[in-house]
C-alpha cells in the first residue's frame, strides 16, 4: 500500500500532524516525548516470532514505515525501508530515542521473557494509536506462536484494508478559522524535588484493585480518572504549603491531562490526535480539602471536553502552523520559537501530568495468558515526575515516572492517600536501593 500524502506537504514528503509539529524540535535528553505501553504474556516471548510479527504488523499499518527527516523549512516523514529492529528491555523506560539505533522508526518494539512492548516517539502518534499498534501486534504473535486466533474488542482488524481515516489529520478537517483562539493561562507551581536527578527514568507502580477504587470515585459522583487526578492535585497542594509558608507566593496547581479526541468526534485516525484539559486549584485563595478539589476537577473536566471549547483550542494550534512567517521561517530560525511556545503553552502552564489510557478490553480467550499491561510517560525537566494509568481486568496501574534519584516524596503521599481511602496498593519499583547516585 502506498503511503499517503497528506496536508500541506511537498510532493513525495508526509507532513507531521499538528500535534506531532512540536515534538521534533524540542526533543532532549530531559524531554525525551516519548512513552511505552506494553503487555505480560504467562507465555515465554520468543524474539523470532516477535521479528516475524512486527513484520507483519508493518504490513498493515504501512503509514508507521516511516522515519523523520530534517528539512530547511520543517521536520517531515518519508517512507523507510529500513528492516525494523526488535530490542531486549532494558531497566528504564521511556527514555530519550537513538532513531540512528532504530533503523530511522519512530517506536522501538522491546521485549523480555514475558513481556512485548511499543515505545514510541510522540511525532508519529498518541497513547491510543500506540495501543493500536500493540494490540495488532500482540494479536500476530498469538497466533504465530499457536497462543490462539483473536481480535482485541474495539482495535484494527489485522486482516482488513486500513481505512481513509487512519492517516489521515483530523485537526486540518475540524480548523475553523471563523472561531476565537483559545486564551492563555498564566504560570502554575513547579516542585522542584530534593537531591540529584539524572536522565534514567525511575518508576514507582502502585497496583490498585479497580473496584475498590470505582467505589470510593462513586461514592464522590466522579469518574476513576477524575479521582486519581484529584489526587495528585491534593499531594500538590500540601507539597508547595511545605516549600512556600506564604500564601500570597503560591502558585496555581494544574495538571495537564490528555484527552483522546477520536471518541468526541469520531474519527479513527492512527495520528496524533489528542488535546490537554488543564485543570487545578488557586491555593492563593485558600486551603482547599479533598472533597473540595474533587468538586474543581469534575466540573473543569466537563467544560475541557466542550466541543466548542476543543475547536476553539484546535483554531489556536492550527492557526499557527498555517502562519505564512512560521511555516516558511527556516528550521534554524523556527527551532527555539517552538521551544518558548513548548514552555509557554505548555511546560509553564502545569505542575504535573497525568495521563489515563483507561480500561482494556481483553479477548475472552486471552485473558488467563494476560499477567499485566503497563503504561509508562516520559518525565520533563520543568516537572520531573509524570503518572500514566492504565486497567486491566480487575486492576488499574498508576505509574509514576521520575528524573529524581532519591526523592519519592510526592509518589508516597500519593499512595498513602490512596490507602486512607480505603483503598489497597501494591508497590514495585525499578529503583536500586544501592545504586551510588
Amino acid at each position: 500500500m502506498k503511503l499517503r500524502i497528506q496536508n500541506h506537504a511537498p510532493e513525495g514528503f508526509i507532513a507531521l500532524d499538528n500535534s506531532a509539529l512540536i515534538y521534533p524540535p524540542t526533543e532532549a535528553l530531559y524531554n525525551a516525548n516519548t512513552f511505552r505501553i506494553s503487555l505480560d504474556l504467562r507465555q515465554t516471548i520468543k524474539k523470532e516470532i516477535l521479528e516475524l510479527a512486527v513484520h507483519d504488523m508493518l504490513e498493515r499499518c504501512s503509514y508507521a514505515k516511516v522515519s523523520l527527516h530534517t528539512g530547511f523549512f520543517w521536520y517531515y516523514l518519508s517512507p523507510n525501508e529500513e528492516s525494523i529492529v526488535v530490542h531486549e528491555e532494558g531497566a528504564y523506560p521511556s527514555g530519550r530515542f537513538s532513531f540512528k539505533e532504530n533503523h530511522g522508526y519512530l517506536f522501538k518494539v522491546l521485549y523480555s521473557d514475558h513481556r512485548i512492548a511499543i515505545e514510541c516517539f510522540h511525532a508519529l502518534t498518541d497513547g491510543s494509536g500506540a495501543l493500536a499498534y500493540l494490540k495488532l501486534l500482540v494479536e500476530r504473535y498469538c497466533q504465530l506462536d499457536g497462543i490462539g486466533e483473536f481480535q482485541f474488542p474495539g482495535g484494527l482488524i489485522f486482516s482488513r484494508r486500513p481505512g481513509n481515516q487512519e492517516f489521515s489529520d483530523p485537526f486540518q478537517h475540524l480548523y475553523d478559522k471563523t472561531l476565537p483562539s483559545y486564551p492563555s493561562i498564566s504560570k502554575a507551581y513547579h516542585r522542584k524535588g530534593n537531591g540529584t536527578y539524572d536522565d534514567r527514568v525511575k518508576v514507582v507502580s502502585a497496583s490498585i484493585q479497580t473496584s475498590q477504587i470505582k467505589e470510593r470515585a462513586k461514592a464522590r459522583g466522579v469518574t476513576i480518572g477524575e479521582y486519581l487526578s484529584s489526587v495528585y492535585i491534593y499531594v500538590l497542594e500540601q507539597l508547595q504549603i511545605e516549600e512556600i509558608p506564604q500564601r500570597k507566593r503560591r502558585k496555581p496547581i494544574r495538571l495537564s491531562v490528555p484527552m483522546n479526541l477520536r471518541r468526541i468526534f469520531g474519527y479513527d485516525t492512527m495520528r496524533n490526535f489528542t488535546l490537554f484539559a488543564v485543570i487545578g486549584i488557586e491555593p492563593a485563595l485558600g486551603f482547599s480539602t479533598f472533597e473540595e478539589v474533587v468538586k474543581e476537577v469534575h466540573l473543569q473536566m466537563a467544560m475541557a471536553q466542550d466541543t466548542k471549547r476543543l475547536l476553539s483550542q484546535i483554531h489556536r494550534n492550527v492557526g499557527g502552523e498555517r502562519n505564512p512567517l512560521i511555516r516558511f521561517a527556516p528550521n534554524a530560525l523556527k527551532n527555539p520559537l517552538f521551544k518558548l511556545l513548548s514552555d509557554y503553552l505548555g511546560d509553564d502552564q502545569y505542575s504535573g501530568v497525568i495521563s489515563n489510557l483507561g480500561q482494556i478490553a481483553l479477548p475472552q480467550c486471552l485473558e488467563d495468558s494476560v499477567l499485566r499491561m503497563d503504561f509508562h510517560l516520559s518525565p520533563g525537566l520543568m516537572n520531573k515526575v509524570a503518572a500514566a494509568v492504565i486497567g486491566y481486568r480487575d486492576t488499574i496501574v498508576v505509574n509514576f515516572t521520575s528524573f529524581l534519584n532519591t526523592d519519592t516524596e510526592l509518589e508516597r503521599r500519593f499512595c498513602t492517600h490512596l490507602v486512607e481511602d480505603g483503598i489497597s496498593v501494591s508497590l514495585s519499583t525499578n529503583r536500586k536501593p544501592d545504586r551510588e547516585e
